[in-house]
């Protein structure tokens, strides 16, 4: 579908639900939540990234678009889109495709560059100093054990059979250790070109009914994040916040079946 690859779980027939992942995430980042959403889910390899083709170069409003065509491509009634892909979930609520009436942003969506340099990443530098902080902080493990380990002790949780299958997919062996395979270029171009929005200018154009589930983890970081989802939730009516006190940056892998049910009760009111 225009070199966007997909995959999708469900009756073929169901109105759909696409599911948009984060920085370097493919599709199996949903496969743990994907059959417990109302319908047909219908879950995204972004491009550049799993089996999607890279465009010549990230702008926001190119991706905004590929995430629309999608929706109307696969006649899907919702967007779900978790951290970076949030912020793609957001364009599109700002200027829905026909058939769309609900968005959900997980964790993500309500920072603006400058937050995000707040919390550690150097996003108002330079490329080249965001791709070297990409380089430096981009985890790489001696075998599986370690690797799911690891991964577990980041996102706060217990080891979980999703973070296993999706750890299992998502990594690759270079030299002899496990990591991500995204290129700390790609990430940073794609960051780059996500994160040069108003957020609070698109909060305040959101057009269809959205869900904003804010993490509360770590408790570290929580008041530089609060700071920013708080004016972003009430920039619009149509946005609603929850606040998940107990969840880190990765519910769907933390919590697959407390955050899938979270997402299909509010979906089903607005479906």
């Amino acid at each position: 579908m225009g070199g966007l690859a997909i995959r999708e779980w469900g009756d073929p027939a169901e109105p759909g639900i696409l599911l948009w992942p984060g920085l370097g995430a493919t599709s199996a980042y949903f496969a743990s939540v994907a059959e417990a959403l109302p319908g047909r889910a219908v879950a995204v390899d972004p491009p550049g990234f799993g089996r999607s083709e890279p465009p010549h170069a990230y702008a926001y409003e190119r991706l905004v678009e590929g995430a629309s065509a999608a929706v109307e491509a696969c006649a899907c009634r919702a967007i779900v889109g978790h951290s970076l892909g949030a912020y793609l979930a957001l364009g599109v609520a700002t200027r829905p495709p026909a058939g769309l009436r609900a968005a959900v942003l997980i964790d993500g969506g309500f920072l603006d560059a400058e937050g995000m340099a707040e919390l550690g990443m150097p996003t108002t530098a330079s490329r080249a100093e965001l791709i070297a902080w990409l380089k430096a902080n981009t985890p790489r493990f001696p075998d599986w054990e370690t690797a799911i380990r690891e991964l577990a002790a980041m996102i706060g949780s217990a080891r979980t059979p999703a973070l296993d299958a999706y750890a299992r997919e998502l990594l690759i062996e270079v030299d002899g250790e496990l990591c991500d395979p995204t290129p700390p270029d790609r990430a940073a171009d794609l960051i780059l070109a996500v994160l040069n929005q108003d957020v609070l200018a698109l909060a305040q154009s959101v057009a269809v009914p959205t869900l904003l589930i804010a993490c509360g983890l770590p408790v570290e970081r929580r008041a530089i994040r609060e700071k920013a989802w708080q004016p972003f939730a009430d920039r619009s009516s149509l946005i609603e916040l929850h606040l998940a006190e107990n969840w880190g940056h990765n519910p769907i892998l933390q919590d697959p079946e407390a955050s899938s049910s979270l997402i299909a009760a509010w979906l089903r009111q607005h479906l």
